[in-house]
């Protein structure tokens, strides 16, 4: 028996034995109408339930973004790294963390649209403390419309703030038929470890299945703390969660894009509960989540880039590279806090992002198949050149020299103590220099209506 048919089976075993507390009257009743025993709160499902709900959903899917150039695949042998999530803070070069803001977000949004590594831009990347938290996941949202055409990760909010938000899309994809008709926005929704689903989640999931969004149906427990110390419990708990959100997802609209999704990892337990996102267990147990995404035919979510550092410095390099590579080798899908997370995803670094973006690029080199033809086998080169000769002016090398792989921040040859930071700033610079000149515009029309329809929250978005 495979590792990936016994998580299943302790998952169907939690599933039927222990239930998925669901903390939504609405949810329940969608569950209980459709043959779920409910006790209370507490959904219990057979192996033969989950199954038929979860074959409903596509192996993959295609998030279709404003500019066609950033359509993007999930599923797959497709991986795709999307930037900081969840962070209420910043950290500076020198280790000062203050609260995020408006323009910091704005900030983000440039960086992720001026880089290539990234087809996927928005969502909760820095939670800004300067505007009322009922009304930001719309604000978030209008923002980046506005500072990017790529692929849309929105933020969840509030149920009255999702409704609007997909009241908007309408506006902005050409009406609710052609909305649902394809996949134009995705969003996380977090369970609560161990074995729960919110109310507040559970609203956003509802609305965009509703609506036929992709939704990543996610837990993020902690080994010892919010899930079992044992790895393989922890998964097979967590994919309880996901498959729970998931079955839901399927029975308001049969074919509704999902993504399953592990985030979990181990507990640093010395001094008080930590959650250590960037510890090998996490590597492990997220690896294993792709397996098990491909084992029942869904895409995969898992994260990448992260640190558990609380200023920019080996460590953070080191777990930085550790999780983005064990995430792109294991063929994670959907690679989420990718670029600027820091202190145990508590802040977001500009600077660390920009090292991030090296870190993105030089793991997708390092794994890109070398290519062995006539051509790139240079025989006769090789064979004139013989014992003695040199290969730097041969004619293959004079016209190929540009294709080796150059970095971005932290020049082979840098000097002196501040040559790394130097090399980030001028980073950052080209790419806020990019982002302006080929700044994407959203149609005056189409913002006017969706400015119209977000702005029955209460804010004034001029």
């Amino acid at each position: 028996m495979s590792r990936e048919q016994m998580i299943h089976d302790a998952a169907m075993e939690i599933m039927r034995d222990v239930g998925v507390r669901i903390h939504n009257e609405k949810a329940a009743k969608i569950l209980r109408d459709h043959g779920i025993r409910m006790e209370g709160d507490t959904a219990f499902f057979t192996e033969e339930q989950v199954m038929h709900w979860v074959r409903k959903a596509p192996e993959s899917f295609t998030l279709y973004a404003r500019n066609p150039k950033y359509d993007t695949v999930i599923g797959g042998d497709h991986i795709n790294p999307a930037a900081t999530y969840g962070c209420a803070f910043i950290d500076d070069w020198d280790g000062t963390r203050r609260r995020g803001t408006m323009d910091d977000y704005i900030k983000c949004l440039k960086l992720v649209q001026a880089e290539d590594s990234y087809s996927i831009n928005g969502g909760i990347m820095i939670q800004p403390g300067d505007i009322p938290e009922e009304t930001a996941a719309v604000e978030l949202f209008y923002t980046a419309l506005l500072h990017s055409d790529k692929a849309i990760m929105l933020p969840t909010g509030f149920k009255k703030e999702m409704e609007l938000i997909v009241e908007a899309g309408c506006e902005l994809f050409g009406g609710k038929d052609a909305f649902i008709e394809k996949p134009r926005m995705i969003a996380l929704i977090n369970t609560v470890s161990p074995l729960t689903l919110d109310e507040r989640m559970l609203d956003c999931l509802m609305i965009l299945a509703e609506y036929g969004q992709p939704v990543i149906v996610c837990p993020a427990a902690m080994l010892g703390a919010t899930g079992s110390l044992s790895m393989a419990g922890t998964i097979a708990s967590g994919a309880a969660e996901s498959l729970a959100g998931i079955v839901l997802a399927e029975m308001i609209r049969p074919g509704t894009p999902v993504v399953f999704g592990i985030q979990s990892t181990a507990a640093d337990m010395r001094g008080g509960i930590t959650f250590a996102c960037a510890a090998p267990e996490g590597t492990l147990m997220q690896g294993f989540a792709a397996n098990l995404a491909k084992f029942y035919g869904l895409p995969s979510r898992g994260g990448g880039c992260q640190t558990d550092a609380p200023v920019i410095n080996c460590q953070a390099g080191y777990e930085s590279m550790l999780t983005f590579s064990s995430a792109y080798r294991h063929g994670i899908n959907l690679i989420m806090e990718a670029g600027g997370v820091m202190d145990s995803v508590n802040a977001t670094s500009f600077e660390k992002m920009i090292v991030d973006f090296e870190i993105i690029r030089q793991v997708k080199a390092s794994f890109t198949p070398i290519e062995v033809n006539e051509e790139t086998l240079n025989l006769e080169e090789i064979k004139e050149i013989g014992h003695d000769g040199s290969f730097v002016t041969s004619d293959y090398t004079l016209e190929n020299y540009r294709d080796l792989y150059s970095p971005h921040v932290g020049p082979r040859n840098g000097k002196g103590e501040a040559y790394f930071k130097s090399s980030i700033d001028v980073e950052i610079d080209r790419l806020l220099k990019k982002y302006e000149n080929d700044k994407p515009e959203l149609d005056s029309e189409l913002k006017n209506k969706v400015k119209a329809v977000l702005e029955k929250s209460g804010l004034n978005l001029d």
